[in-house]
């Protein structure tokens, strides 16, 4: 092994995911790429340095936290009880008995009475965590906080939250901050004890200093704003009466505001990242935005949708930003030329800007953004799923004729009879039961879909529909197809049973 301390913390988030449940070794895998977003696999790999270590022989390097159950099973090892009270259960209050890894020891009530068991309830994970990181003094990186968290409650934050610990992170961003290129995590203390009546621009500058060493050196200044707000309960231009962005540059020796709505600190001015910022704009670029400025287009006395993409244009480039909220350019549209864009526009905003290119970039979110300012690298996000709707003409005609009783029939029972039919429909009835058995996911119910499942003869289609509880709502190419093929595993075993 040659990572002993990251060893130690990835089975111990695997012993988390285990809890009281036995699991095959690609259940786990699946498992761990649900919560992780990454291949365990990949990351076995990464930790001994490419001589491709399995599962295996990974946990057998640690028999104190897993147990072989029959072949290719696991399950995690109880934790023995401890004799002694913790000196920390009277404070915390996941200390308690957690189900399936036995008692926690949490000290003796009064008159000496063992506290109530309990499991670990959805809101003990924030308390949780903020001991942990108060502990800490500092940043932590995501997998050994995990990593503590099972070894300290004996159960992982997903096996509670039903999501991962990233996404519970994100959801508590008023307390905890999550850097997601470094994979740190940082627990965000209140602002200074100090009413709002005793603020002024100077306590506001040391904030702003403080957030910036912490977050910098280069941030967004809605961000920092942001920040503020949460450490202190009240808005920056509540305290200093004007724009933060006017503030910076009252005080050019503390601060150095950037492009992009950026701002860093003056005295890191030197750093690599903060002069790439500080780079002129290409003079075709600042002529550009300068002519759009001062020159904006008269308006028309017939209006065409290559007014609205030049006025988009100079609206994007007069913000200086790098992307403009659509819905913005749309209400400035309509202030400046009296008329609505889906007045002239045949589709959505978004789907003409598409239709463009060569010009914009969508930076997701409802903003767009100029390809002379983004790069011709840049790539636009994908647009969201649409489903369409059969026209009209599709409609009215797709029962043009009269049906003969024949055709009822046929329609019923499809070419291959009644008897085929109801025997079709009993195999769907019995690989509906073993996918609901068999499957290693949090199952809420399997039904039969499609045409079949509406009554109609099975060859005009079925489908077998799996509704799962607890899977993350993003990064699917990440964790998806590896659920797919362990599934696929496991029911060709599973139905291998059923038909021999």
């Amino acid at each position: 092994m040659q990572n002993a301390e990251a060893a130690e913390q990835l089975a111990l988030q695997l012993k988390g995911l285990l809890r009281d449940k036995t699991m095959t070794h690609d259940q786990l895998a699946s498992c761990y790429s649900i919560n992780q977003g990454h291949s365990l696999v990949q990351k076995l790999k990464e930790m001994s340095l490419g001589d491709h270590m399995t599962l295996s022989a990974f946990v057998n390097h640690f028999h104190e936290h897993f147990e072989a159950v029959g072949k290719n099973q696991l399950k995690a090892k109880a934790l023995a009880t401890p004799t002694s009270p913790s000196s920390e259960g009277s404070h915390i209050p996941h200390a308690r008995r957690i189900e399936g890894y036995g008692s926690v020891n949490a000290g003796p009530g009064e008159g000496g009475e063992e506290p109530e068991e309990q499991s670990m309830r959805y809101s003990d994970i924030s308390q949780s965590l903020r001991n942990i990181l108060k502990e800490a003094s500092g940043p932590l990186p995501l997998q050994k906080l995990d990593a503590l968290f099972v070894e300290k409650y004996q159960t992982s934050v997903s096996a509670i939250a039903g999501m991962s610990t990233v996404e519970y992170l994100q959801r508590k961003e008023s307390l905890f901050e999550y850097n997601s290129a470094e994979q740190t995590v940082t627990l965000l203390e209140k602002g200074a004890t100090i009413t709002a009546g005793e603020m002024d621009e100077r306590f506001v500058i040391k904030e702003f200093i403080q957030l910036i060493e912490s977050m910098g050196p280069v941030t967004y200044i809605s961000t920092i704003c942001g920040k503020f707000i949460q450490r202190n309960g009240i808005s920056v231009t509540s305290v200093i009466s004007s724009r933060p962005l006017d503030l910076f540059k009252r005080h050019p020796d503390s601060f150095l505001v950037l492009g992009a709505g950026n701002v860093t600190l003056k005295k890191y001015e030197s750093l690599p990242e903060v002069q790439r910022l500080m780079e002129p704009a290409p003079k075709a670029h600042k002529k550009a935005r300068e002519k759009v400025t001062e020159d904006p287009l008269e308006i028309p006395d017939v209006i065409t949708e290559q007014h609205v993409v030049e006025e988009f244009r100079r609206l994007i480039l007069a913000d200086g930003m790098d992307s403009v909220y659509i819905s913005s350019l749309c209400g400035r549209f309509l202030q400046r030329f009296k008329q609505p864009v889906a007045a002239i526009i045949d589709s959505k905003p978004a789907e003409f800007l598409r239709r463009h290119p060569d010009i914009f970039v969508m930076t997701g979110g409802g903003n767009v953004g100029l390809r002379e300012v983004l790069g011709p690298d840049a790539v636009s996000v994908l647009p969201p799923a649409t489903r369409t709707k059969p026209t009209a003409q599709v409609e009215a005609g797709a029962f043009h004729a009269a049906l003969t009783e024949k055709d009822l029939r046929d329609l019923e029972h499809g070419t291959l009879g009644q008897e085929a039919s109801q025997a079709f429909m009993a195999a769907l009835e019995v690989i509906r039961s073993e996918l609901q058995e068999v499957s290693f996911l949090a199952v809420d119910r399997v039904v039969v879909g499609g045409p079949a499942g509406h009554g109609l003869h099975p060859s005009h289609g079925a489908e077998i529909v799996v509704f799962v509880r607890q899977l993350p709502f993003n990064n699917f190419s990440q964790w998806l197809p590896h659920i797919v093929e362990t599934l696929t595993s496991v029911l060709l075993i599973a139905f291998s049973r059923t038909w021999q």
